[in-house]
């Protein structure tokens, strides 16, 4: 058997990036986070793996859980990379995950007894993840931007009043 672990390999997903855009900074370092999301997928699938039946019911599915949005959700933004609020809710959104999977992996050690060289493995990879994220983000173009009514991102006031017709191609380009 080619994969005795039944691991995700990042080269079976599909690439819908346009061939002319590749080059770009947010396309190479959303493709690198991307690669880097699948080992952590697949490191805390191997560590869910250590965990008994009962562990595994709740902190094996939350650790799951969580480290399944991460590739979800730079998929998404990576889909949608010139609209800045939509990237920004889906970089809090990888954030929020990573973090608590990490955090997981104390009641890993900690409450659930797996080895702390197994522990160690998803945080190196949790480490390099957040380097290529940090550098991902950077690239980020605020100024391509749709009005957050919930003022998390930006001020909706900066943008034209209601009574103005949305028109798509002031913040898509011409389709």
């Amino acid at each position: 058997m080619d994969n005795p672990g039944n691991f995700l390999n990042a080269d079976d997903f599909r690439d819908d990036d346009n061939e002319n855009e590749g080059w770009k900074p947010i396309k190479i370092h959303g493709k690198e986070l991307f690669r880097k999301s699948i080992d952590i997928l697949n490191t805390t699938q191997t560590i869910c793996d250590l965990l008994s039946e009962d562990d595994n019911e709740v902190t094996g599915r939350l650790m799951m859980e969580n480290a399944s949005i991460i590739p979800a959700k730079i998929k998404g933004a990576m889909a949608v990379d010139h609209v800045y609020i939509i990237v920004m809710e889906n970089a809090v959104i990888i954030k929020v995950n990573i973090c608590q999977l990490k955090a997981q992996l104390w009641a890993c050690k900690e409450i659930h007894g797996v080895e702390e060289k197994y522990t160690e493995v998803l945080k190196k990879e949790i480490e390099a993840f957040k380097e290529i994220f940090i550098k991902w983000v950077s690239c980020f173009d605020k100024t391509n931007d749709l009005p957050d009514d919930w003022h998390l991102f930006n001020n909706p006031a900066d943008f034209p009043p209601d009574d103005e017709p949305f028109n798509p191609e002031d913040y898509f380009g011409e389709a």
